[in-house]
């Protein structure tokens, strides 16, 4: 990873959002970004890439973005059947999946349905875009960071032999935001208590994440103002950003969700009213319009 790396997540969540993507990708906006290998236009949306790529100047890192919050699993559905409604779509949530990490009557099987997913998810991922490369990972809406979710993922990877290179850990540094008073107003409280919930996941994620695939210390920037990094406040924080992390010897990630669904493209697999609202939010058409304006060495 560069100083800073430009990231787009959502890849294969639809196909708007994929397209939009793939637009940033064509002016080479982007460093990396996250592909959802269980939602279903993946495969379209995956053979669509690996087309395109062959003209690009630029081709950005791929991430697994294991998602275990919607769509339909990766795995066979007897082999996760807790993690499932009765219709065979994920409908988990963040509180159940941090829960069950602190439960000891259910972590044991429940983090044996997580192992197979992300062995299922991860499969489906290297049969169309190979192994060439060593494996990123993520989570859809930052569930690596719960311990039972990267600790399953931590054995996966130990027991299949993954070469991996890169685990996000969410970290994101409070002090740049809070310098900039003029923006405290903008900062929804919803996501300072993400912020800071996942700040405290950090320290024990992080370790095991160096010790397992020696990866360098990072931050990542995008939760606070998730569907909010618009280029004014991009603009403002970021010399903060990098000044932090310069000073703390960390990458920057900054992460974007340049990737607009249509309601229409949005089937019964989107279970989570919430995060429909987000998908098709101007948010990320603000979003998108950030990342189309970035460059990787100047910023904005």
């Amino acid at each position: 990873m560069k100083a800073i790396d430009i990231h787009a997540d959502d890849y294969a969540l639809s196909p708007g959002a994929s397209e939009d993507i793939l637009k940033c990708i064509r002016k080479g906006k982007l460093d990396s970004i996250s592909i959802l290998t269980n939602m279903s236009c993946y495969e379209k949306c995956a053979a669509l890439y690996m087309e395109e790529k062959k003209v690009w100047k630029k081709e950005p890192l791929l991430t697994v973005h294991l998602n275990f919050m919607e769509g339909s699993p990766a795995a066979s559905l007897e082999k996760v059947q807790d993690l499932t409604d009765g219709r065979g779509y994920f409908r988990i949530g963040w509180g159940k999946l941090l829960l069950w990490s602190y439960c000891p009557w259910r972590y044991n099987k429940r983090k044996k349905e997580l192992k197979e997913e992300i062995k299922a998810q991860t499969e489906k991922f290297l049969r169309f875009f190979g192994d060439e490369k060593p494996l990123r990972f993520d989570g859809h809406q930052h569930t690596q960071m719960i311990p039972i979710v990267y600790r399953a993922l931590l054995e996966v990877i130990a027991e299949e032999g993954y070469r991996v290179s890169y685990i996000r850990v969410t970290k994101e540094p409070i002090l740049p935001f809070l310098k900039e008073a003029s923006l405290w107003k903008t900062y929804r409280p919803v996501n300072w208590v993400k912020n800071i919930l996942l700040n405290v996941l950090a320290p024990a994620m992080e370790k095991k994440v160096r010790k397992a695939v020696g990866q360098k210390p990072m931050f990542l920037w995008g939760v606070l103002l998730s569907g909010n990094m618009d280029k004014k406040r991009v603009r403002r924080l970021l010399p903060a950003m990098l000044e932090k992390s310069r000073k703390r010897e960390r990458t920057l990630e900054l992460l974007l969700h340049p990737g607009y669904s249509r309601k229409e493209e949005l089937g019964e697999e989107f279970v989570n009213e919430g995060a429909i609202a987000f998908y098709c939010s101007q948010g990320r058409r603000r979003e998108f319009a950030t990342a189309m304006g970035l460059d990787g060495r100047k910023g904005l």
